[in-house]
């Protein structure tokens, strides 16, 4: 009688360090749904544990080391995944590594250059990892976890560097780029892991709800990796589910005195399935207390009507962003993006003061056409448009922007400088370890005297 085929062991991680407090305190609702969509079609042949908290993942690892890891890939968590793949395969071998996040570029050459940093980081699975990670899978269960027929050809949304050329010289190394997946245009087909319980763990009365209702973005801004044209069509999830959701997270939530909700949508309040939403919020306040804070990204433009989906939330519950990012024309026509006018600002903050809403205007310093004098004149004119708060960013040169490129580098004459991300530092196994970024501080328009002096006088 043939022997049933063990299950393959898959951990799926979205570490956050916790040295001094959780810098990513949000439920991994990002693993969630991959670890949903597989289990869907592959559940027989899979044994999947989801991880948010590092040191429980390399017990974890030590303890019944996995056939495959995959973790997310952030700016605020990279080299830590990083080096807990390089703990999987100290303990498995064979363990295959995966990697996928928005800290990716999207350029071939770039890529490679990325790839070539992580030397124990099998495969990166790139943009939206549903597909690509179901491909990854299927490929490891085709090939039985024979390493060598796993990377004999590409898979579907993956780049590797070949095992077997991954110590060569740059110019013999193998790189295997799979075909781009088209992405899924009816999100429910991602099955809701709170719905079926894959991320009832995590109500620990640590980590704050995730929510999302959407996936993609009208806006081509390019310092956002969301301003690709990949991910320029919205897609929905339906009104049934999230209502369901919102009624599933806040019975939890609320026996927990958790109060806060955080949603992925990257433009809430423009659509018009997110004025049911806030209603679904209020009757879950009522009911179960929670949220009693909502943090959202709100829409860029069409603030009117984004004004009035969220006044349906009690009045403190969500903070209108005016995220002006910079205020001069030219410098809006250099990052693919537009604001609403100064005139219209002021007229919808005054009215969301009476109802005793307060409203936050942000900047990016340094962006590409941005002068000490352009500059200055955006900072009056937010603080004279009634706001109640002014936030100043500095520019992160993130990878899949186009501030990585180098030829749009050149051309604005950027420098950047690396600072390690606050808080995104901790010691693991007796190793320490960083999670740093590149931020921009000069340009060919601003040189870094100038940026230093507008950030000393900002702050006094």
């Amino acid at each position: 009688m043939k022997s049933k085929a063990k299950k393959i062991r898959i951990f799926f991680c979205d570490l956050t360090y916790d040295t001094i407090l959780l810098v990513s305190d949000t439920i991994p609702i990002n693993i969630g749904f991959i670890a949903s969509y597989i289990n869907k079609y592959l559940s027989k042949d899979i044994e999947i544990s989801l991880f948010k908290y590092p040191q429980n993942t390399i017990e974890a690892i030590k303890k019944n080391p996995p056939d495959m890891i995959a973790l997310s890939n952030y700016s605020w968590n990279s080299n830590l995944s990083e080096f807990v793949s390089s703990i999987a395969k100290k303990y498995n071998p064979n363990v295959i590594t995966s990697q996928g996040g928005t800290n990716f570029p999207h350029s071939l050459e770039l890529q490679k250059d990325f790839v070539k940093t992580k030397k124990n980081t099998d495969i990166f699975n790139i943009l939206e990892g549903e597909k690509s990670t179901l491909k990854l899978v299927q490929r490891i269960l085709e090939c039985n976890l024979d390493r060598k027929k796993i990377f004999e050809k590409p898979i579907g949304g993956c780049i590797f560097i070949h095992p077997d050329t991954k110590n060569l010289p740059d110019d013999k190394q193998i790189f295997v780029v799979g075909e781009t997946l088209t992405r899924i245009k009816d999100l429910d087909e991602i099955p809701s892991p709170y719905l079926n319980g894959t991320l009832d763990k995590f109500f620990d009365g640590k980590l704050t709800p995730f929510l999302e209702t959407n996936r993609g973005c009208p806006f081509t801004c390019s310092f956002c990796h969301t301003g690709n044209d990949y991910y320029h069509k919205l897609n929905k999830f339906s009104s049934e589910r999230i209502k369901d959701e919102i009624s599933y997270i806040g019975k939890k939530s609320g026996n927990l005195g958790i109060t806060n909700l955080h949603f992925a949508d990257v433009n809430f309040g423009m659509y018009t399935q997110d004025a049911k939403v806030c209603e679904w919020l209020m009757e879950s306040k009522k009911i179960h207390g929670w949220p009693l804070q909502v943090m959202a990204t709100t829409g860029k433009n069409a603030k009117e009507r984004i004004m009035e989906v969220t006044n349906i939330l009690d009045p403190g519950m969500l903070n209108l962003n005016m995220s002006a990012q910079s205020m001069d024309d030219n410098v809006l026509e250099n990052i693919k993006r537009s604001n609403i006018k100064v005139t219209v600002m002021k007229e919808i903050n005054e009215e969301l003061r009476k109802k005793g809403r307060a409203t936050n205007s942000e900047l990016i310093i340094p962006l590409p056409g941005e002068t000490k004098k352009t500059f200055l004149k955006g900072v009056d004119d937010l603080l004279n448009s009634n706001a109640s708060s002014l936030t100043i960013y500095t520019l992160m040169m993130l990878h899949g922007t186009e501030f990585q490129n180098p030829k749009f580098r050149e051309n604005w004459g950027y420098k950047g400088k690396y600072r390690i991300v606050p808080l995104n530092f901790g010691e693991y196994e007796n190793t320490r370890i960083f999670d740093y970024e590149e931020a921009g501080i000069a340009t060919k328009d601003m040189p870094f005297e100038d940026y230093i002096y507008k950030i000393n006088s900002i702050n006094g």
